[in-house]
């Protein structure tokens, strides 16, 4: 079983290679574990990227590609993963850490529980716990039949949010408690606000959320055809979408 770690990233190629390093140096097998980075070619740190990639993990792919949202940027990571063969695609970000040993073992046996392979599930970010996917993880059978990873259609937020409200729909939302995934979110004060945490949050681009918060209540009907393509290949009862 391969997993591909998806993360767009802008002007923090230190974090974003502390997150990748947590990520293989905690995997029990680590040919199976790759890492797939989005990387805006008008990034000022572009070189710094290139810098931290000749030194990473092997399995580590840099994406160099126009600028864009998130939403976007994860779906052109997810493509490329899938296209190399990955079996299961996990949201990541360039401010989580990864802090448990054996991380991907512990995780297969959790999709084992689901031998027809839909299922959205999430580890313990120190944040969200049980509350929120807000990480998710999902298998390559989910991506194929919706044909996304994130719908695209979102400025910055709401990602997870969609995948997660699609899982409770058909009652496959499924928490990791004992997998760690930290996020040194800025408003926890475990990292400061930076040029990247501004440009999501700047008055001339508007409140992103709240633009997102929009798109996201206007687009409850596609989440239910979402819902209805994954019920159609699960097994055993599930709940109404």
């Amino acid at each position: 079983m391969n997993f591909a770690i998806l993360t767009p990233t802008r002007q923090r190629p230190g974090r974003l290679d502390n997150f990748i390093r947590s990520v293989h140096d905690l995997a029990e097998l680590k040919n199976r574990v790759y890492t797939y980075n989005y990387i805006d070619s008008d990034d000022p740190r572009i070189k710094a990227y290139d810098e931290y990639s000749n030194k990473q993990p092997k399995n580590n792919c840099n994406c160099v590609g126009e600028p864009q949202s998130v939403s976007k940027s994860w779906n052109v990571l997810a493509k490329v993963a899938i296209d190399d063969g990955a079996d299961v695609l996990i949201m990541g970000n360039d401010d989580l850490v990864y802090r448990t040993q054996g991380w991907d073992v512990i995780l297969e046996k959790e999709i084992e529980k689901y031998p027809d392979q839909i299922y959205c599930m999430w580890f313990e970010d120190l944040i969200n716990g049980s509350n929120h996917c807000a990480f998710p993880i999902v298998s390559r059978l989910w991506y194929e039949t919706l044909g996304y990873f994130t719908p695209g259609i979102f400025n910055f937020g709401y990602n997870d949010t969609w995948n997660f409200d699609i899982a409770k729909r058909i009652g496959r939302t499924h928490f990791i408690p004992n997998v760690v995934n930290e996020h040194l979110h800025f408003t926890t004060g475990k990292s400061a606000a930076d040029e990247t945490t501004k440009r999501n949050r700047t008055t001339e681009r508007g409140n992103l959320y709240e633009l997102d918060k929009v798109i996201y209540e206007q687009s409850a009907e596609e989440r239910a055809k979402a819902a209805l393509g994954l019920l159609q290949i699960m097994d055993g009862p599930n709940e109404r979408y």
